[in-house]
C-alpha cells in the first residue's frame, strides 16, 4: 500500500510541478514595499526609498499619502512584457494581488497588466497602524491558472 502511495505522488509531482516563480520566462526580478516617484510610472520604476517599517506620521510629513508624486506602495519587477506575449501579441501573464491588513482582513484584486518594461506599482495608503502583508499572483491567460510568486510584510508604526 505504501508503494502505491508514493507512486501515485511521484505521478502527481511530475503532472503539476511547483512553480517557483518563473512560468516560460516570467520570473521576479524584484518587489518591495516603500516610496517611489511616479513620474515616468509607465516608462520607469524610479524608487525613492525601500524599506518594510515606516510610521504614518512621517508618510504624511512626506506626502506620500496622496497618491500622486512621490507614492508609498509596493512594486513588482518581471522581465518585459514583449518576452511574454502570446500569438496575437497579447501579454499572455497578468498579476493578482491579496493586501492584508493588520486586522486580517484581507481582499485580492486583478488580473491587471504590467507596464511595458515588465513592473508594476500599486499605491497603498495604510491608514491602520500594524503588520500589513501584500500577497503577488501570476495569472496566465491562456489558461487563467493563479500561481503564487511571493509576498511583502511590512509595518507602518503611528
Amino acid at each position: 500500500m505504501k508503494t502505491k502511495n508514493l507512486l501515485w505522488i511521484t505521478v502527481v509531482m511530475m503532472l503539476f510541478p511547483v512553480f517557483h516563480g518563473n512560468a516560460s520566462g516570467w520570473q521576479v526580478k524584484d518587489m518591495g514595499v516603500g516610496i517611489y516617484d511616479d513620474a515616468a510610472y509607465d516608462r520607469e520604476l524610479r524608487i525613492v526609498e525601500k524599506r518594510n517599517t515606516w510610521s504614518l506620521a512621517e508618510l504624511q510629513a512626506r506626502g506620500a499619502l496622496r497618491g500622486q508624486g512621490k507614492i508609498f506602495g509596493v512594486w513588482l519587477v518581471g522581465p518585459p512584457v514583449t518576452t511574454y506575449l502570446n500569438k496575437n501579441g497579447v501579454a499572455e501573464y497578468l498579476y493578482k494581488y491579496r493586501l492584508t491588513d493588520p486586522r486580517g482582513a484581507a481582499t485580492i484584486y486583478g488580473p491587471s497588466g504590467f507596464y511595458m518594461p515588465g513592473h508594476t506599482t500599486i499605491f497603498i495608503n495604510p491608514g491602520l497602524p500594524g503588520k500589513w502583508k501584500v500577497d503577488f499572483m501570476l495569472w496566465q491567460r491562456s489558461t487563467e491558472q493563479v500561481t503564487p510568486i511571493g509576498s511583502i510584510e511590512f509595518t507602518v508604526t503611528p
